[in-house]
């Protein structure tokens, strides 16, 4: 399947120097040989992020949303577009657009992991309890843990099945060269060295930032390894097996990022990472301490690919043991063979292999 959406041809936004959001340009969808309509809204609006709908005409009234909650990590939502179209053809899609924070004013103060948390808990609360939740690598703590908290505060509003794809839930379950990196440094080097503050005449000027210009340095540096290694990324960036490569290629989507708030930064990278808190038990929300055994209506799906070189085997599987009270019919642990990262969300495997697989466990 390709060229699932008629758009014009865009600019390539490749870089650092990116506006406060990428848009998904999704008008219209390919489905069973006839195109439909695609209408999208927003659902909530704040300096941080945009709660974005998007609904096809013909949709099954009672098919459940899925939100979708993709990794605040530098890249923009719109890396997930081939999810959003795959998911978007059985049933309306909502996605955590993360806003470019160099665009944001100081005064409307920081964004840290308590804050990612809390979007996504008020994304399923406005969604309502029929939503299913897909999170993608760094969005599959917060997921989680706004899965629990929603579990034991307010039980019956969590959602119907969360699914987890290529989340650190305990990176130390199987250390990737990423994993081992990150881990060579202290928290404090995390809150000083890479962070700088945003400049004239953005409107975030002097706010502190893990900025997109570093974040661009490092992507690209793994990028020369990986195309060194002839890995999964680098045969991506030859071949793109995108949806749409023509308006939307892959080397675009990986490689124009963003600004990160400095400290949503360097408590992702302790509390993930470093001090691995939700694997230990000891991440708090707001003061209250995350218990993921609290969660027991929810279905999880745990989705690994056998060579993710990023979150590699068992490190998002490793939810299951935390979270003991879900029955076993309700819970399953996929792992696609001879699959890296990228594959997982992007491209042929994901449409033809991970995706079916994921349908089949958030019908309804």
């Amino acid at each position: 399947m390709s060229s699932n959406t008629e758009i014009p041809a865009a600019p390539l936004f490749q870089g650092a120097h990116q506006p406060a959001f990428r848009a998904f340009a999704i008008r219209s969808l390919k489905t069973a040989g006839k195109r439909r309509a695609v209408t999208e809204r927003v659902l909530r609006r704040t300096p941080f992020y945009a709660l974005r709908r998007f609904d096809m005409a013909g949709h099954d009234r009672d098919a459940a949303p899925v939100l979708v909650v993709p990794p605040l990590s530098g890249h923009f939502p719109i890396i997930l577009r081939d999810m959003v179209l795959s998911l978007l053809a059985d049933r309306p899609v909502a996605v955590l657009d993360w806003c470019n924070v160099r665009h944001v004013a100081v005064g409307y103060g920081r964004f840290g992991f308590d804050s990612n948390i809390r979007a996504v808990a008020d994304a399923i609360l406005q969604i309502g309890p029929p939503v299913r939740v897909v999170a993608l690598c760094q969005g599959g703590v917060p997921a989680l843990a706004a899965t629990a908290d929603l579990a034991a505060q307010l039980p019956g509003s969590e959602p119907a099945a969360l699914v987890l794809i290529a989340a650190p839930v305990d990176p130390l379950a199987n250390p990737t060269p990423v994993v081992e990196t990150i881990r060579e440094r202290p928290l404090l080097w995390y809150r000083t060295v890479p962070i700088s503050h945003v400049g004239r005449p953005h409107a975030g000027h002097r706010r502190m930032v893990y900025s997109a210009e570093t974040q661009l340095a490092a992507l690209q540096q793994y990028l020369s390894a990986a195309q060194d290694a002839g890995s999964e990324l680098a045969r991506k960036m030859r071949v793109d097996d995108g949806a749409d490569p023509r308006h939307f290629p892959f080397r675009d989507l990986y490689t124009s990022v963003m600004d990160l708030d400095a400290l949503h930064y360097a408590e992702n990278i302790d509390r993930v990472f470093l001090s691995r808190q939700i694997a230990h038990g000891t991440l708090h929300f707001e003061g209250r301490r995350v218990q993921p055994n609290a969660i027991h209506r929810t279905a999880l799906l745990t989705v690994e690919g056998a060579s993710d070189a990023v979150a590699a085997l068992g490190q998002t599987s490793a939810a299951h043991a935390l979270c003991p009270e879900i029955p076993d019919r309700n819970r399953h642990s996929l792992i696609i063979p001879d699959c890296g990262h990228f594959a997982l969300f992007h491209g042929a495997t994901w449409r033809d292999t991970v995706y079916p697989a994921i349908a089949a466990q958030i019908t309804g």
